[in-house]
């Protein structure tokens, strides 16, 4: 089957195949303009023939068409990698993900598309509103299951990058050239003395990656927040593996607890469900074996995070105005999370290992 290179190319014809089943008509709806960034996603309506029966809806999704975005994403390999995902980790998972009714991947050809299952008509997070805390306790024990999983155990999964790969080290130079942008765009809404914090850190930021690069114990999602998330009931249901990598979890758990939650939540229960994660993967035999190694981690990738938010914030084109409250959003409450911890402390420390 030839891979469809824009949303006009999945038609009825198309989807029967993928479906294996007739497929009389399709009308289309784009969906997350201005939020998916590096993908153009739809969700596609279907009427069947000869009273054949099947999904009502699908999502399809493809790279994006910007003539501008499409080389980024390509450089990333995000496309490669939910492609690879698809095929080689989530089959392997407890935690939900939209089923995949197709996935065709061409990448001479930079050509990607994927049918999914559409899960729309769940309950769906909201990464601009915040979460409740019976969402995050949730999505803590699903973390917990998909780190477990993979830790120490991700041998023959190189394709998937690990925090220190050249493209991470790389972002420290992109930081240091966007540094100025911040302060001018983001003075009033972080304060001098946050900015200051951020421009001590940036200079740290390729040994930092280097150091954790021989704690990438495991598989991080790396784009965890409540965008991405649906919820059947208490079960957590994850989409978008474009961003996964190796590390040890922080990926995932520092944006999460850090930028998805108004500050008062995140400061009243932020220990309690770090230990709810804690004790969750320990029973798997994997993790941290000590929970403060796992604060210390927390604390020292919290710089990481809020750099790499105001690096979006700044350096991101056009985009909705929920997009840029989202990303400003973000910024506000990691910078909290920041000041309550005083990570700049860590600052520059690369010697600091998790005892074994």
């Amino acid at each position: 089957m030839a891979i469809p290179s824009t949303l006009a190319d999945i038609d009825a014809d198309f989807l029967s195949e993928v479906l294996a089943r007739p497929v009389a008509d399709v009308s289309g709806e784009r969906i997350a303009v201005g939020e998916g960034f590096l993908g153009e996603l739809a969700r596609l309506t279907l009427t069947y023939a000869d009273g054949a029966e099947g999904p009502a809806t699908v999502i399809a999704k493809i790279p994006t068409s910007d003539s501008g975005l499409k080389p980024l994403g390509v450089m990333l390999n995000v496309y490669d990698r939910e492609s690879r995902a698809y095929d080689e980790v989530i089959p392997q998972l407890t935690l939900r993900t939209p089923r995949a009714f197709y996935n065709g991947a061409e990448p001479a050809d930079e050509q990607y598309c994927l049918i999914l299952e559409d899960v729309g008509h769940l309950r769906a997070g909201d990464q601009h509103a915040g979460g409740t805390l019976e969402e995050a306790r949730a999505v803590m024990v699903a973390a917990a299951g998909l780190h477990g999983r993979w830790w120490d155990r991700t041998d023959g999964l190189d394709w998937v990058p690990p925090i220190d790969s050249p493209l991470n080290l790389s972002l420290q130079g992109m930081y240091e050239q966007a540094f100025p942008q911040m302060v001018d765009q983001l003075g009033d809404m972080l304060g001098v003395e946050t900015l200051a914090h951020i421009e001590a850190w940036i200079p740290t930021c390729r040994d930092m990656l280097t150091a954790y690069g021989e704690m990438s114990r495991t598989l991080v999602h790396n784009d965890f927040r409540f965008d991405n998330m649906f919820f059947d009931g208490d079960e957590l249901v994850l989409i978008d593996w474009q961003t996964i990598g190796r590390g040890d979890g922080l990926g995932d758990l520092c944006p999460f607890l850090g930028s998805n939650f108004d500050s008062e939540l995140r400061r009243a229960h932020e220990t309690d469900l770090l230990r709810l994660y804690h004790r969750t993967i320990t029973e798997m035999d994997a993790g941290f074996g000590d929970f403060e190694d796992l604060f210390t981690s927390y604390r020292i990738s919290l710089n990481f995070w809020l750099t790499q938010w105001c690096f979006g914030l700044v350096s991101t084109g056009d985009t909705t105005a929920r997009g840029r409250q989202l990303f400003e959003r973000a910024v506000v409450r990691l910078a909290d999370a920041t000041r309550q911890h005083e990570t700049w402390e860590l600052t520059g420390d690369h010697s600091w290992r998790p005892r074994v």
